[in-house]
C-alpha cells in the first residue's frame, strides 16, 4: 500500500484561496479566531514576529543552501500567510498573500487584499511604502489599470501623499490619459514643491503630451536641483529634443 504525503501549504494554498483556507484549515482558522480575541497591539506584535522571523529563516537556508549545507526545517505555510491569519490588517503579509494570489491567477483575491491596504490607516508603518510597491507589482505584471485603481483608491483615503499621485500618474500616462497625467504629476509637485524626482516625472509627462516648452523648463529645473549623478531629467531632455525635432 503506497501511503500519501500530506499536502505543504503551498499545494494548498494553489488550490484555495486565502479568504477560503483561514476558514476551512483547522491551523490558520484556530489562530484567526484566538488572536481575534486580543488586544490589537498584541496582535500585531505576535503577526510582525511570525512574518519577519519566517523571512529570516528562508533567507538562512537560501545562504546555507549556497554553501551546500543543510538548510533548517522549512515552513510549512508560504510568506506571509500565518502573519495574515494572525492579523487581518497587517500590511506586509497583506502584500505578501496578495501577490501571491496574483501570480496563481486569483487576480480577484489579490485585488481585493491589495484595496484592503488603502483602507488601513495612515499611521500604519511604512504603509505609502508598501502600497507602492503593490502598485509597482501590478506595474510589473503589466496590469496598469489595476494599479491604477489602487493608486487612486489610496489617493482618496490620503489625498496629502504625494506618492499615490505619482503612482496614478505613471499609470494614466502608460495607458495614454497624457492630460490626466500631467495633471496627477502637477499636484504632486505642489505637494512637495522643489522635488527634483517629481520634476523628473513632471516634465516626463509634458514630453508625452507635447507640451515641449513646459516640458523643458520642468527639465531644466530638476537638473538644477538633482545631484550630478541622477541622469534621469537629461535623458529626457535628449528624448524631448528628438521628438521636438520630429514633429517640426
Amino acid at each position: 500500500m503506497v501511503t500519501k504525503l500530506t499536502d505543504d501549504g503551498m499545494t494548498k494554498f494553489e488550490k484555495l484561496p486565502f479568504c477560503i483556507l483561514v476558514k476551512d484549515d483547522r491551523h490558520l482558522a484556530t489562530l484567526r479566531r484566538d488572536y481575534a480575541s486580543m488586544p490589537a497591539r498584541e496582535r500585531r506584535k505576535a503577526a510582525d514576529w511570525e512574518y519577519y522571523s519566517q523571512m529570516a529563516s528562508e533567507m538562512f537556508n537560501d545562504s546555507m543552501a549556497l554553501t551546500g549545507k543543510k538548510a533548517l526545517g522549512k515552513s510549512f505555510w508560504p510568506s506571509g500567510v500565518v502573519a495574515l491569519a494572525i492579523d487581518p490588517l497587517y500590511a506586509p503579509a497583506i502584500l505578501t498573500v496578495g501577490s501571491i494570489e496574483y501570480q496563481l491567477g486569483r487576480v480577484e483575491e489579490a485585488m481585493k487584499l491589495f484595496n484592503r491596504l488603502a483602507k488601513l490607516p495612515k499611521n500604519d508603518e511604512d504603509l505609502s511604502t508598501i502600497i507602492d510597491k503593490a502598485g509597482d507589482f501590478l506595474i510589473d505584471q503589466d496590469d496598469c489599470e489595476n494599479a491604477l485603481a489602487l493608486y487612486s483608491a489610496a489617493e482618496k483615503a490620503h489625498s496629502h501623499e504625494a506618492v499615490y499621485l505619482l503612482g496614478s500618474g505613471y499609470c494614466l500616462g502608460k495607458l495614454g490619459h497624457y492630460e490626466e497625467s500631467v495633471e496627477k504629476h502637477r499636484h504632486a509637485d505642489a505637494l512637495e514643491p522643489n522635488n527634483y524626482k517629481h520634476l523628473n516625472d513632471l516634465g516626463y509627462s509634458l514630453l508625452e503630451a507635447e507640451k515641449f516648452d513646459e516640458a523643458e523648463e520642468v527639465l531644466q529645473r530638476s537638473i538644477s536641483l538633482a545631484p550630478a549623478d541622477y541622469e534621469f531629467p537629461l535623458n529626457n531632455l535628449s528624448e524631448l529634443t528628438e521628438k521636438r525635432n520630429r514633429h517640426e
